[in-house]
């Protein structure tokens, strides 16, 4: 999407000019990714519109392959609005990405891929797109990676829950929220967060991450790891999650371990919450 956002410590219904950003969260997993030296695609539908141009742009300009990027002439690029006093504010209805399917996946190498990640917000904006993705998941080889990333205000926000259990389901690594697993399994049981990770564990993935309010932990071969964090003062928190799972994702795939991947993952996150965009301030060859 494009992301548009005031400057900080400013309100929308005030600010002189705006920040003019891309945002996504597969997308910033890319750039974040990237950015470690990771050789990185992404697969999505834009429109032929300026926003598109910018975008598409923007993220080659990271290293990251979009050369199965689908310019969509009838659809236009979505939009998100960041307000620090309302929250954010989503405008993808019939946009080019709601119309992905599973039919963009044909000319995808997806089973070269080491690993595939998909996220819940790909099956919230669209029926087409939820297809997408989990034909994504059942074509993969590599190590499949989900995060729900739960989100109120699209198309299938009212049924979230269902739409990206499947996701859930399909997938080795899950990266998520406590209250969003929780929300996903139907338990009112968000503050213990192993035992998030062991019901969750019982739905498919054999490793589970769970980011909690001042603890994010993992469960791997059957062990418990957890890490203390704590959380700054952020000057915009959207995307920490995702340069999370960047880190993590990293990690992990080097054969590191998961002690390593939790520290790594934070420290990603936190940089990231020092900006305004998703993913300026996610670091730059960085080494574990």
């Amino acid at each position: 999407m494009l992301a548009l956002a005031p400057p900080a410590g400013v309100s929308l219904r005030s600010a002189p000019s705006l920040l003019v950003d891309h945002a996504g969260a597969e997308s910033n997993t890319c750039v974040g990714l990237a950015r470690l030296g990771l050789q990185t695609a992404w697969v999505s539908r834009l429109g032929t519109d300026a926003a598109g141009d910018r975008i598409l742009a923007a993220i080659r300009a990271e290293g990251v392959d979009t050369g199965w990027v689908e310019r969509d002439e009838q659809r236009p690029t979505g939009l998100m609005l960041k307000d620090p006093d309302a929250g954010v504010r989503y405008y993808r209805r019939e946009s080019a990405a709601s119309a992905i399917g599973p039919a963009l996946l044909e000319r995808v190498p997806v089973s070269e891929a080491r690993a595939v990640l998909v996220t819940g917000v790909t099956a919230l904006i669209g029926a087409d797109a939820q297809a997408a993705g989990l034909a994504l998941l059942d074509r993969a080889r590599g190590l499949r990676i989900v995060d729900p990333n739960l989100r109120a205000g699209l198309w299938g926000s009212d049924r979230r829950a269902a739409l990206v259990r499947p996701f859930v389901e399909h997938c080795d690594l899950l990266l998520c929220g406590a209250s969003e697993i929780a929300e996903v399994l139907s338990t009112a049981d968000v503050d213990d967060p192993e035992a998030l990770a062991r019901l969750a564990s019982a739905c498919g993935p054999r490793e589970v991450v769970v980011r909690g309010a001042a603890t994010i932990g993992a469960l791997a071969e059957g062990a418990w790891w957890d890490l203390d964090i704590r959380r700054d003062t952020a000057v915009d928190p959207i995307g920490a999650g995702d340069a999370f799972n960047a880190g993590y994702v990293a990690v992990r795939l080097g054969g590191g371990t998961v002690d390593a991947a939790l520290r790594a993952g934070a420290r990603c996150g936190a940089a990231v919450t020092t900006a305004i965009s998703d993913t300026e301030g996610f670091p730059r060859n960085l080494r574990f």
